[in-house]
């Protein structure tokens, strides 16, 4: 008999989903969601668990995007192993909790690792991002991966990664999406890790058959829950940012999408 283990092996390279709108309405709504850090002193719990409220009510999606949990380690940069609230475990189990009426409604596309996930592959071979997926029945993505969502009679592609990068300003942080962007031709490319909410449009041209038309390309860093005060953005001088997850709209009739906060 063969055995097909699923979360075994490399993650998807194609996410593939068919969003069904609600309520007769043009458009489906999905909730980018990330950078939580349960487990911080600096945790915005009201906020977080607001905006679970928020999409659970309202049947929204929702897209993971890694550092759900905080998961400090001896070797993390800080004092958080000694400041943290509730140790990896009790951090993982509360998030898999939070997240299970959503996952039940089959509103979750995907879970991203994030770098805080990824400590204790790091530190003991456990991947807390892949079990994260596999209790919630969710498509594990990776660090990385492409998203393909089918929305009445409109197909959008989204380049959605957890990132890495270091930018401390607004601008240096979309300059570093916007270079990932160029290896990539989407609707939508997106990134969490920097903790900050923008978004931007850069315009491309194409040829579909004898024209030159436009083709918009939405970049998307896709915020945090860990409050200012008393926490690492404060101690090293980091400019102050927005907190919360960004709405994205996808239309479907035309091809569009609207980025709210």
């Amino acid at each position: 008999m063969k055995l097909n283990d699923k979360i075994v092996g490399r993650p998807i390279r194609l996410n593939q989903k068919t969003l069904v709108p609600q309520r007769n309405e043009d458009y489906v709504e999905v909730v980018f969601l990330g950078d939580a850090h349960y487990g911080s002193p600096q945790f915005d719990k009201l906020r977080f668990l607001r905006m679970l409220d928020y999409c659970d009510k309202n049947n929204i999606y929702v897209l993971l995007m890694g550092d759900m949990i905080e998961l400090a380690t001896r070797h993390s940069v800080g004092a958080g192993v000694y400041e943290q609230e509730k140790v990896g475990t009790d951090q993982h189990e509360q998030m898999v909790e939070w997240l299970k009426p959503l996952a039940d409604k089959k509103l979750i596309l995907g879970s991203h690792e994030g770098n805080h996930e990824a400590r204790a592959y790091k530190e003991i071979g456990v991947n807390l991002a892949k079990a994260l997926a596999r209790e919630l029945k969710a498509t594990f993505l990776g660090d990385a991966c492409w998203n393909k969502f089918t929305v009445g009679d409109q197909t959008y592609t989204i380049y959605s990664l957890h990132g890495r990068t270091g930018s401390r300003f607004d601008g240096t942080a979309l300059l570093a999406l916007e270079r990932i962007s160029t290896s990539f031709f989407c609707d939508l490319c997106v990134c969490g890790h920097v903790h900050k909410c923008i978004n931007s449009t850069v315009l491309m041209q194409k040829v579909e058959g004898r024209q030159v038309v436009e083709h918009k390309k939405h970049l998307l860093i896709t915020g945090s829950y860990v409050k200012y005060d008393g926490g690492y953005a404060q101690v090293v001088g980091l400019p102050i940012s927005k907190l919360g997850s960004p709405k994205v709209k996808f239309y479907t009739k035309r091809h569009d999408l609207l980025i709210s906060w």
